[in-house]
């Protein structure tokens, strides 16, 4: 896939007004075949789709970016997503959402924690480091970190499939 498209479409979604679709086309994969693309919304709840005959990536922000979590996760309450990248394919699904919360490392960790034991994910790693905690499992990743204003930013990656 000609992974440098996925920048400019992003810039693209993020520059235009109202929810419609925006911009779309078709491309050479960079492997012999082809692939399309479809950006829609605005600077604050966008999104971009590209795919492929192996699976589709999607670049979302807003509400759009946390419809698609794997494993049956949920966004943390109240965050305001910064941004996040979704994919899936030949069997196997990924995402990664960066947000923030006013509630502290300690709240937004325990939550995960909780999603990990009700999926029956065991905490395999937790590290806390300065200003950072992390917690990790079979197929998940959560890094908190505070900020100047008493808040959060965490970046929450996970994966499933075989």
């Amino acid at each position: 896939m000609n992974k440098f498209l996925i920048i400019p479409l992003t810039f693209l979604a993020a520059s235009c007004g109202g929810n419609d679709e925006v911009a779309s086309g078709t491309f050479d994969d960079g492997e012999g075949g082809k692939a399309s693309y479809s950006v829609s919304g605005d600077a604050d709840d966008s999104e971009t789709v590209i795919k492929t005959d192996k699976g589709e990536v999607r670049i979302a922000s807003g509400d759009k970016a946390s419809k698609d979590l794997p494993m049956g996760l949920k966004l943390y309450p109240g965050a305001t997503v910064q941004s996040s990248m979704t994919g899936a394919g030949e069997g196997k699904s990924g995402a990664m959402v960066v947000f923030q919360s006013s509630d502290s490392q300690d709240e937004v960790i325990a939550f995960y924690k909780d999603q990990m034991k009700s999926k029956g994910i065991e905490v395999k790693a937790e590290i806390n480091a300065g200003d950072m905690q992390m917690i990790g499992g079979e197929g998940l990743n959560v890094s908190v970190t505070k900020t100047g204003d008493g808040g959060v930013t965490a970046t929450l990656i996970a994966g499933e499939g075989n």
